[in-house]
């Protein structure tokens, strides 16, 4: 349900738990179990897929009909794979080490803008570039968008957490070896 595809041998289905192996890449095959409840669906060697998904808004889940689920999972699988920040890298960086550096020694400008640069990451909508995009027929669907956020939005902060700290650790450092 969240867009991963595996390769796999399905070894048991109770009705409520699918049981499957599933080989390492050190060769080891290890044994695994998942809730039907998280799988879209499974395809056997030379047979249809067979969809596991169903519909059911008495419980505020699964909302979405099959077509659109696919179009979810999809833009859930290209936002985690796809989906890159290199942009907020490079600027959290630069700004978090500009202030860190030009705020000397004090702790609060070398913790502060990392945090406020992250928070800032909320802040507007997750772009999608057709770049990302392993289906174009999806560009201008609200499920794929739906799907496609998630992923990318925490793939963004995580990228502006980790630059604005190493900025911060720069500046710092610098403004020790220049001063």
């Amino acid at each position: 349900m969240n867009g991963a595809e595996m390769e796999c041998k399905i070894v048991a289905d109770t009705g409520y738990v699918i049981v499957f192996d599933i080989q390492k890449k050190n060769g080891k095959i290890k044994q695994r179990m998942a809730n039907r409840g998280e799988i879209f669906s499974y395809t056997k060697s030379g047979q249809e897929e067979v969809i596991l998904y169903e519909l059911d808004t008495l419980f505020g889940e699964n909302f979405y009909a099959v077509p659109e689920m696919r179009s979810f999972i999809a833009g859930q699988h290209d936002g985690r794979n796809n989906f890159k920040a290199h942009h907020i890298g490079a600027i959290g960086m630069v700004t978090c080490g500009t202030i860190a550096y030009l705020g000397g020694e004090g702790f609060i400008t070398a913790v502060g803008p990392p945090l406020v640069y992250t928070l800032c990451q909320f802040i507007g909508k997750v772009k999608i570039r057709e770049s990302t995009m392993t289906n174009k027929n999806y560009k201008y669907n609200d499920f794929y968008a739906d799907g496609y956020e998630p992923p990318a939005r925490t793939k963004k902060l995580i990228t502006a957490l980790w630059s604005g700290f190493a900025g911060s650790a720069l500046g710092v450092g610098m403004y020790f070896v220049l001063k």
